[in-house]
C-alpha cells in the first residue's frame, strides 16, 4: 500500500474510532483522567489499544493495552503535567522504560510525539464513543477483497447499532446475474470499519437476513476430497459430470441440472449460509479469503445463516468486518471441496462489547450456543472448541471446573464444519434448553 493510501485510511480510523470530548475552556480544568482509545502510529504501521489514565495534582498514572504493531506487551504509564494542557508520559513494560511521549490535550483528544521501543511514534487517543441511534445503511459493493486484513480503506464506516443491507458475489466472483465482478477465490464484501472497536473488545454481528439472490448454483461434486476420505480411497469421477444446480426458491429445494436417472428425485432442502465471514486477523497479518482462524474467515459452518449471531474477538482498531462465499446448502465438512456456491442478499446489525472477549469466535442461534475451534488437525480443532466452550461456561455462569465437566460431558455436541480447507474447523455446541437449567451467579 502506498504512503498516501495508508495515511488516508489511518486518518479515517482516528477520526471515527471514538467520539470527540468537549473542548476545554479557560474556565474549566483540563482532565486526563478516564478511558481512552489510543493508537501509536509509526512508519509502516500502527498499534492500538485501550488506555486508562488518572491524575493527582501534576502526577499522571495509568495503563495501556499493547501499542506495538504485533500487540505483544501491555504498558504502564507514569508521567506529569508540564502545563495546563500538556504532559510528559513515560511508558514502561514489566518495570523497564520502553518509551516516552510529549503529549497535549487538543480539541478533546490526546496527541503526542515521542518514541516507543526506539521507534519514532505519534500518539493519538480519543474518548470511547457513546452509543447512538442505529442507522440502516444500504451498501452496493463497488469492489471486493480477497484477503482479511486491516490494510486499505474501509468500504463503509459503521457505528454500534447500525444495520447494513448489502450483497455478495459467489466464490468465483459472479453476482446475482452471473456477471463477473471480482477475481475468483471467495471474494469478500467489505471491509466494514466499526467505530470504537479496539483490541480486546468483542464485535457482535447479528445476521438478520441471509437470502438467495438467484436461482442457480455451482458445486464441484465429481469426487470426494482426499482430505475427507484419505489417500487409500479409490474414486473414478464420471466423465462430463456437471456442476450445475437449480435453486427452487418457491419450494425451497435444490436440484442437479443434469441428475441422471438415479438422482432425478434428489431435491435436498435449501439452507442459505455465509461461508466466509471474519475480521482483520491478529499480529497485523494479511490472510487470504480461503483461510480461517481465530479471526473467523472461511468457516463454512452450515448454521451461520439467517438468525445467527456471531461474536468476534477484535484484533485491530476498527475490527474490519468482511463477508462472502454464499452457499445455498452445504453438508458438514464441505467434503467435495465446495457447497452450492451462489450469491446472496445479506442484512446484518453490529454491536460492541467493550473490554471483554472470549479470545476466539463463538456463535448463537435460537437453539444453541456454539464455540469455534480451528487448528491444523481435527483433534486439535476439537480440543480448541472444547477449551473455548469451557471458558464460555466459566465466564457466563461462573461455574467451577467440576461443574463445567458435569455440563459438558452430558450435553456437548460437535459438528465437523470444515475438513477440506487449509485448517479443520470443529464446532462445540450446547443446547439452550440445557443451558436454561444452569443458575447464573445473580440468581
Amino acid at each position: 500500500m502506498g504512503t498516501r493510501w495508508r495515511g488516508l485510511w489511518l486518518g479515517l480510523i482516528f477520526a471515527v474510532v471514538a467520539a470527540v470530548s468537549p473542548v476545554a475552556t479557560a474556565s474549566e480544568p483540563v482532565l486526563w483522567t478516564g478511558q481512552w482509545n489510543a493508537t501509536a502510529i509509526f512508519e509502516g504501521g500502527s498499534g492500538s489499544g485501550a488506555m486508562a489514565l488518572s491524575e493527582s495534582g501534576d502526577a499522571i498514572a495509568g495503563t495501556a493495552a499493547p501499542l506495538d504493531e504485533n500487540q505483544f506487551f501491555p504498558l504502564t504509564i507514569k508521567g506529569r503535567r508540564t502545563g495546563r494542557a500538556r504532559a510528559s508520559l513515560d511508558l514502561f513494560f514489566s518495570g523497564e522504560k520502553v518509551g516516552a511521549v510529549d503529549a497535549r490535550l487538543q480539541d478533546g483528544e490526546i496527541r503526542g510525539e515521542g518514541a516507543l521501543y526506539g521507534i519514532p511514534v505519534t500518539l493519538i487517543a480519543k474518548r470511547p464513543a457513546s452509543a447512538g441511534p442505529g442507522r440502516v445503511l444500504d451498501y452496493s459493493p463497488a469492489r471486493y477483497a480477497l484477503q482479511y486484513s486491516s490494510e486499505g480503506p474501509p468500504a463503509l464506516v459503521l457505528r454500534p447499532g447500525d444495520t447494513v443491507r448489502t450483497t455478495t458475489v459467489d466464490n468465483e466472483g459472479r453476482d446475482q446475474d452471473k456477471v463477473w465482478r471480482a477475481m475468483p477465490g471467495n471474494p469478500l464484501t467489505g471491509p466494514f470499519l466499526i467505530e470504537g472497536a479496539m483490541p480486546g473488545d468483542t464485535l457482535v454481528v447479528h445476521l438478520e437476513r441471509v437470502a438467495l439472490s438467484r436461482d442457480s448454483a455451482r458445486m464441484y461434486s465429481g469426487r470426494l476430497n482426499e482430505r475427507a476420505v484419505g489417500p487409500g480411497h479409490d474414486q473414478t469421477p464420471v466423465e462430463g459430470w456437471g456442476r450445475g444446480w437449480s435453486l427452487d426458491r418457491e419450494k425451497g429445494v435444490a436440484r442437479l441440472t443434469a441428475p441422471g436417472d438415479r438422482l432425478a428425485d434428489f431435491a435436498p432442502g435449501l439452507k442459505p449460509m455465509i461461508g466466509s465471514i471474519g475480521v482483520a486477523p491478529p499480529l497485523n497479518q494479511t490472510i487470504y479469503a480461503g483461510d480461517l482462524g481465530l479471526f473467523g474467515g472461511n468457516l463454512d459452518y452450515s448454521r451461520l445463516g439467517e438468525g445467527a449471531t456471531l461474536y468476534f474477538p477484535v484484533f485491530r482498531a476498527g475490527a474490519f468486518l468482511f463477508l462472502g462465499d454464499g452457499h445455498a446448502l452445504q453438508g458438514d465438512g464441505e467434503i467435495s471441496g465446495q457447497g452450492l456456491e451462489t450469491s446472496l442478499e445479506v442484512q446484518f446489525r453490529v454491536e460492541l462489547i467493550k473490554g471483554s472477549s472470549l479470545g476466539q469466535l463463538w456463535f448463537e442461534d435460537a437453539d444453541f450456543v456454539m464455540v469455534s475451534g480451528v487448528d491444523n488437525s481435527l483433534d486439535l480443532a476439537l480440543q480448541a472448541a472444547t477449551r473455548g466452550m469451557a471458558r464460555w461456561l466459566k465466564q457466563t455462569y461462573g461455574l467451577n471446573d467440576s461443574e463445567v465437566a458435569a455440563v459438558m460431558s452430558t450435553s456437548i455436541r460437535y459438528d465437523v464444519a470444515e475438513i477440506v480447507d487449509p485448517r479443520p474447523h470443529v464446532v462445540a455446541r450446547l443446547s439452550k434448553a440445557d443451558l436454561a437449567m444452569i443458575r447464573k451467579p445473580s440468581e
